[in-house]
C-alpha cells in the first residue's frame, strides 16, 4: 500500500466514549466499530498474526466492548478495570452463553488483552491498567473453574455463584 492509500489516523478522544443516554450509546457504538476496525488493521500491519488470528482478536474485543461494556455496563471503554474484565469472563460470559467453554472464552480474552494493549500503545489508557487487564486475561484456571462450577450448579446455588465473581 503506498502512502496515498494509507487510511487516515483515527482521532480517538477517550472522553467521547462516555454514555449518558440512548443517543450516546448509539454514537459510542459507532465510534467503537471504527476503533475496532483500526485495531484490526493494526494487528494485520504489525505482522505478528495472520488474518484469521487478527480477525479472532478483533472479534473478541468487539464482543467484550460492544456487548458487555457498552450495552450492559453502559461504561466508557477506556475506563474499564481489571475487576470488570474478571466479571465479564467469570460471570457475564458464562451465564449469557448457551454453552460456555474455555476455547471460546480464551479466544475472547486474547482479544480483550490485545485490544487494551493496543490502547496502551496509543496512550489512551495507563500502562498499569494494561498490565492489570493482561493478568486477569491470563487467569485461565480461575475461569475454567468458574465454568465448571456453573455447570455443576443445583437448586439455589446461582446467587452464591454470582457473589463469588460479580458481573460488574
Amino acid at each position: 500500500m503506498n502512502p496515498a492509500q494509507q487510511p487516515a489516523e483515527l482521532n480517538v478522544q477517550p472522553d467521547n466514549f462516555f454514555i449518558n443516554d440512548l443517543s450516546d450509546e448509539v454514537r459510542v457504538d459507532q465510534l467503537c466499530q471504527m476503533l475496532l476496525k483500526d485495531f484490526h488493521r493494526h494487528l494485520l500491519d504489525s505482522g505478528h498474526c495472520n488474518p484469521l488470528e487478527a480477525g479472532n482478536m478483533a472479534g473478541g474485543g468487539d464482543y467484550f466492548l460492544r456487548d458487555y461494556v457498552i450495552d450492559t455496563l453502559r461504561a466508557n471503554i477506556f475506563h474499564i478495570t481489571a475487576r470488570q474484565v474478571r466479571g465479564f469472563a467469570g460471570n457475564w460470559y458464562i451465564h449469557r452463553t448457551l454453552e460456555p467453554n474455555m476455547k471460546e472464552l480464551e479466544s475472547l480474552l486474547k482479544g480483550v488483552k490485545a485490544f487494551y494493549g493496543y490502547c496502551g500503545l496509543k496512550g489512551w489508557i495507563a500502562a498499569t491498567v494494561v498490565d492489570d487487564i493482561a493478568v486477569v486475561c491470563a487467569d485461565l484456571d480461575f475461569f475454567r473453574a468458574r465454568i465448571d462450577s456453573f455447570h455443576a450448579l443445583k437448586g439455589d446455588d446461582y446467587p452464591g455463584w454470582c457473589e463469588q465473581c460479580p458481573a460488574n
